[in-house]
C-alpha cells in the first residue's frame, strides 16, 4: 500500500499587495489586474471554505504555506481565524502547519507571540547588505506601512 505523502499549499492571502517596492519584483505589475481595489485581502468565506478544503482531505500532514506580495498586511488577526478555521474543520491527530514568507518589515510583539504560540515556520526575505539593496528595495508611500528604515551602524 503506498503511502500518502504531505500536502503543502501555497496561498498568497493578500495577493500581490506589498509594504514595499522593490524594483526587480516580478509581481508588481499584478497590480494593473485590478486597479479599481487598492487592498487585497482573502475573505473569510473563502479562507474558511479552502481551510476546510483541505483539511477534509485528511493528509497525514497539511502545510499551509502564506506569501505574497506581504501576507502579513492581512493583519494577525487574519492569521488567528486561520488558525481557528484549522481546529474547527480537523480532526485529532491530524497534523497542520502553517509556514509565512515575510519581508519581516511589520512583524512586531504581537506577531512573535503568535507565531511562537503556533510554532509557524518564518522565512524571512533579506536582500542583503544596505548599499546594494536600498535602492531597490523602498518603503512605499501608503501610509502606516513600511515605516522601518535602514539604519547605519553606529
Amino acid at each position: 500500500m503506498a503511502r500518502r505523502r504531505p500536502f503543502q499549499l501555497l496561498i498568497k492571502p493578500v495577493g500581490a499587495d506589498c509594504n514595499l517596492r522593490c524594483d526587480y519584483c516580478f509581481y508588481l505589475r499584478a497590480h494593473d489586474l485590478y486597479p479599481e481595489e487598492k487592498r487585497h485581502v482573502m475573505s473569510d468565506d473563502v479562507l474558511e471554505k479552502m481551510v476546510a478544503g483541505l483539511m477534509q482531505l485528511r493528509f497525514p500532514q497539511s502545510v499551509f504555506a502564506w506569501q505574497g506580495g506581504e501576507p502579513t498586511l492581512a493583519g494577525v488577526d487574519f492569521f488567528r481565524r486561520v488558525v481557528a478555521f484549522e481546529q474547527k474543520h480537523g480532526v485529532s491527530g491530524q497534523e497542520v502547519s502553517n509556514s509565512l514568507q515575510t519581508n519581516g518589515m511589520l512583524i512586531d510583539e504581537e506577531w512573535c507571540r503568535f507565531l511562537r504560540e503556533y510554532s509557524v515556520l518564518v522565512g524571512l526575505s533579506i536582500d542583503g547588505r544596505r548599499k546594494p539593496t536600498t535602492p531597490y528595495a523602498t518603503p512605499s508611500a501608503e501610509k502606516g506601512r513600511g515605516r522601518r528604515r535602514w539604519r547605519r551602524p553606529a
